[in-house]
């Protein structure tokens, strides 16, 4: 009985599959496999990759406002340095002189938002050893 010819699963390989030993073969090789895989995942993952570079890119601009000692600055200016307030994470309660107020983490550094001025206000910035 001669075995059927069948293709690679890999949809950016589509080579012909001759000589297997089993029927549950859908790769050419392991680098079909491997790089499938490695493209599906990454395509499931798309929504939490861009969400984590849109925190990373609002951490460098923070970071760089705290270190120079600016702690309160419009938005304005944060998003003309790259600052996305779509990209926050969620919201966080304190309470400080018996009054509760909003603010947010990314990392180390904590912040809100004056809505008043439209200003982001730096509140704290942890030094982790």
């Amino acid at each position: 009985m001669k075995k059927p010819i069948k293709f690679c699963k890999n949809p950016d390989c589509g080579d012909e599959i001759l000589d297997y030993k089993s029927s549950k073969k859908i790769y050419c090789n392991d680098k079909c496999r491997n790089y499938h895989g490695h493209k599906r995942r990454s395509e499931e993952n798309l929504v939490f990759t861009i969400q984590n570079k849109g925190f990373y890119e609002n951490y460098k601009v923070l970071k760089m406002y705290s270190n120079a000692g600016i702690m309160e600055e419009s938005l304005e200016k944060y998003e003309k340095f790259g600052f996305n307030p779509i990209y926050l994470p969620a919201k966080k309660l304190r309470e400080q002189e018996g009054k509760r107020f909003e603010y947010y983490q990314i990392k180390d550094i904590e912040f809100r938002f004056n809505l008043i001025n439209k200003t982001i206000i730096i509140i704290n910035q942890n030094v982790k050893k």
